[in-house]
């Protein structure tokens, strides 16, 4: 059966190489790699030089290359379709540059999973790493407790990503099948793929499944890495929220109106900290005031981390 890597990219294409290295490593049989670039600047300097790589240090396992250059960017969602619509794979990957499959057995022990379980996605776990080579093991996005997991009922798992999205899509693999039951990503959103995704499938009564093992080194560097949200990945998530979430969010009953304002509230001080650079210093402490709360909410949830990731690293 045949998995396919779908390497996304945009203006990263360096990072292609070591990425490249950790999918020709697999020991799954029958692999094709679907590079997708939206319009990176450097493409055609890079393009020869990376199939070039792929050749030399190809096996027999690496059954396909495409290649598939956007003229126009279009966003990462609109760039993770086109790729999906010229995979052949029975299960599907996706993988952005500098991003590492972890192990050799990294796409073995997902389609393992997807075949024990019956499900038509599974979740394995993924391990930061800093751009100075320093591993997380614990991040602010992802759930870590998989036992948790794996005890939700779909409903319970929806209600769980209406309080955010706590699944680690780097290291998702679907089969074909959901696509083609559920149809592509939805592209009411720019950069962000997976959410909006999540919450349509859980609707649909999609049940998910969980591989307690890390299966991709995720490099904490991209647009959600750490935290720390730009403001095109925050115009995305007014748009979920607004979208797949407070239409559907039945929770609190007649105190959801409250509930929904106050998660308004949250993402209007995540938008202020995207433009933090942009405002005088009148207004950023007239703003530290206003979401003095939040500041430290977040701080609380930045330390217990840290202290984790320390306390794992002893």
């Amino acid at each position: 059966m045949l998995v396919s890597v779908l390497a996304v990219s945009y203006n990263n294409l360096e990072g292609l190489y070591p990425t490249f290295q950790s999918i020709l490593d697999q020991d799954w049989p029958e692999i094709e790699i679907i590079v997708s670039d939206d319009s990176s600047r450097d493409y055609e300097e890079y393009q020869p030089k990376l199939a070039r790589f792929l050749e030399e240090k190809k096996r027999d396992n690496l059954k396909r290359v495409v290649w598939n250059p956007h003229a126009q960017n279009g966003g990462t969602v609109k760039n993770t379709n086109s790729a999906l619509r010229l995979a052949q794979g029975d299960y599907v990957i996706s993988i952005s540059p500098e991003d590492l499959l972890a192990n050799e057995h990294a796409l073995s022990d997902l389609v393992r999973c997807l075949q024990e379980t019956g499900r038509d996605i599974c979740f394995g776990k993924i391990r930061g790493q800093t751009p100075d080579g320093e591993f997380r093991d614990y991040l602010i996005s992802c759930e870590s407790d998989y036992d948790l997991l794996k005890s939700y009922t779909v409903e319970q798992t929806r209600n769980r990503l209406f309080v955010r999205d706590f699944l680690p899509a780097p290291a998702a693999m679907m089969t074909r099948k959901l696509f083609e039951e559920n149809g592509l990503y939805p592209e009411t959103t720019r950069l962000i793929e997976d959410y909006p995704y999540w919450l349509e499938l859980t609707r649909k009564g999609v049940e998910f499944a969980y591989l307690d093992e890390v299966v991709v080194i995720y490099r904490l560097s991209g647009v959600s890495g750490q935290g720390n949200y730009g403001e095109a990945f925050m115009n995305d998530m007014f748009v979920i929220y607004e979208k797949y979430i407070f239409p559907y969010d039945r929770r609190y009953g007649i105190l959801q109106p409250v509930y929904n304002w106050l998660k308004w509230d949250g993402l209007k001080f995540y938008m202020a900290k995207a433009r933090w650079s942009r405002f005088p210093l009148w207004k950023r402490c007239l703003l530290r005031l206003r979401y003095l709360h939040f500041f430290v909410y977040t701080s609380l949830q930045d330390y217990r981390v840290q202290r984790k990731n320390r306390r794992q690293k002893a």
